[in-house]
């Protein structure tokens, strides 16, 4: 009876080891420190059951005469045989012996002991953001944040069918798709038993929010995708890539499209940088969400239409060591000599088919300045210094909200833009409805000049010549686009000025004055404008007229 008591105990510790590795699914690999507390939490519960088997085992116990201190008397006692109390004995020892290892690797290897170690995991290239600085690609504005990217695609739900099934998972993941910027998000199941109704036809869809124009597109995919995160068992994400992959060490899988919109779910693996501590990207291995195909990737080799391989938290960790321990840890406590530190405040911006991080670079001390701003490509984690004194993005957004602080905006994180060679923080201003009704543009350099308006196209054409066509219509938070006037005329007078270095034209037609705004992209016909010439556009704030074309020239 005792010894089948102690064959359940056995039995019910595989079966608890095993539930815990079902859940969290730790690497089994020796330099994973989820590893050693998976084999921590395996010994603890040995050396409990343990100690019930060995009051249920009479046959490992045996009695034991002492010889009373002082007294001819002797006392009986019951005490576990040696080899058992041996084997309790190595169990208790190996759990101290892990423990003090963890413990020794992760103190050894802070950055107490090796700051410069952490301050030289990453190399940052120094260039001027006037010359080296991309100049912003107006078409590929990121405008949209996340919380109003969730807004508009959540309005696309009812559009599927059985939409009483499935939600829209709240990733929206900024990628790239080709070169242009948007928020991604797939459908889940609501519940398990929505899940077991459906999961035969998987996902259908997933949600794209073009995050320049605000459009949204619910896109059906020819077959449903069978793995996600909102799946159970063995098509779980994670749980599938674990049972594939159980000895290597990778981050919670994210999803990301390709260029021809196929549905991927991208892991990025990593290996400790310092003995059990400080883990770093090594590659990253592909799900294909539809088939289950999986491919591992070395960092080289990582496809370009994954936009993003380094997280946010590896950035700017990295980022940060280097600034703060190139001297060593005691210079960060005492003198602080040569000291910076990353900002409160990070974005991130599409150059190409790139998503870069950016954040600014600002003394010790963390006043309302910047030294520069820090760039670093997603995929690559090559990382850029451009050295620019200016205000801080903290500082942008309190200069825009001071602007409109009778109307209680709220600002967005700041988008850092360049524009005619010019450093600015494009900010969204929301109302308390999360619904953005206004946008501003603070100098970087000089962030108590601001300026506000409604209209995004309005607003980026009082600073740059470059087309902002691609900003017509841009959707609001409902989802849907703002409608575009087309004004059709003849020129009845017209005449020209100087504004901010540029040439606007002042068309008189039928009562009404038009602005046409010269720039490098409008009609090589304008300057030739004439009176009686047919004109089209359409029609912006102010009377500007964008997309202007001459309809009668030859």
């Amino acid at each position: 009876m005792k010894k089948t008591v102690s064959y359940w105990l056995i039995a019910l510790w595989f079966l608890v080891m095993l539930i815990s590795y079902w859940i969290f699914l730790p690497p089994i690999n020796i330099f994973s420190v989820a590893f050693w507390l998976f084999v921590l939490e395996g010994l603890a519960l040995a050396l409990a059951f343990g100690g019930l088997a060995l009051l249920s085992l009479g046959g490992k116990v045996q009695q034991v005469t002492f010889q009373m201190t002082g007294s001819r008397a002797r006392k009986v006692v019951s005490a576990p045989r040696p080899t058992f109390g041996k084997v309790l004995s190595a169990i208790s020892f190996a759990i101290a012996a892990i423990l003090l290892i963890l413990g020794a690797s992760t103190f050894l290897n802070s950055r107490l002991f090796r700051a410069k170690s952490y301050a030289n995991v990453i190399k940052v290239k120094d260039a001027d953001f006037a010359s080296d600085f991309p100049e912003t690609d107006i078409s590929h504005l990121a405008l949209l944040d996340r919380s109003s990217a969730k807004k508009i695609g959540d309005t696309y739900l009812g559009t599927i069918d059985k939409v009483s099934q499935f939600g829209i998972s709240d990733d929206y993941r900024q990628v790239t798709i080709g070169e242009q910027p948007y928020r991604v998000s797939p459908l889940e199941y609501k519940s398990f038993w929505k899940w077991f109704s459906n999961h035969k036809d998987g996902i259908g869809y997933y949600v794209k929010v073009n995050q320049t124009t605000g459009k949204a597109a619910l896109v059906k995919l020819d077959k449903g995708m069978k793995y996600s995160d909102s799946e159970y068992f063995f098509n779980d994400t994670l749980r599938y890539l674990r049972l594939k992959y159980p000895t290597v060490i990778f981050g919670d899988p994210s999803f990301e499209v390709d260029d021809k919109g196929n549905p991927y779910y991208v892991a990025t693996t990593y290996k400790p940088k310092f003995m059990l501590t400080s883990n770093d990207p090594t590659g990253a291995i592909l799900l294909n969400a539809v088939t289950g195909e999986t491919k591992r990737y070395d960092l080289n080799d990582v496809p370009k239409w994954v936009d993003r391989v380094f997280s946010a938290n590896n950035v700017i960790s990295r980022v940060d060591d280097y600034y703060t321990y190139q001297k060593g840890f005691w210079n960060t406590v005492f003198s602080q000599t040569d000291v910076k530190k990353i900002t409160d405040s990070y974005n991130y911006i599409s150059i190409g088919s790139d998503i870069y991080l950016y954040t600014g670079i600002t003394s010790a001390t963390a006043d309302s300045s910047n030294l520069g701003f820090i760039l670093v490509n997603m995929r690559t984690r090559e990382v850029t210094n451009y050295k620019l004194a200016s205000a801080t993005e903290t500082a942008a957004q309190e200069s825009a909200e001071g602007e409109v602080q009778e109307k209680h905006y709220e600002a967005t994180a700041p988008t850092l833009v360049k524009l005619d060679g010019k450093a600015y923080y494009l900010v969204s201003l929301k109302d308390a409805a999360g619904l953005v009704k206004s946008y501003a543009i603070v100098d970087a350099e000089d962030y108590q000049q601001v300026t506000v308006d409604n209209d995004i196209e309005t607003l980026i054409t009082k600073f740059t010549d470059s087309d902002t066509s691609a900003l017509s219509g841009v959707a609001d938070n409902s989802g849907e686009a703002k409608k575009v006037k087309v004004i059709t005329g003849v020129v009845d007078k017209l005449a020209s000025q100087m504004i901010s270095g540029s040439t606007v034209y002042y068309i008189s037609s039928s009562g009404e004055i038009y602005k046409v705004k010269a720039t490098t992209d409008t009609t090589d016909k304008l300057p030739f404008l004439a009176v009686g010439d047919e004109f089209k556009g359409e029609l912006q704030d102010d009377n500007y007229l964008t997309k202007f074309e001459v309809t009668n020239q030859e």
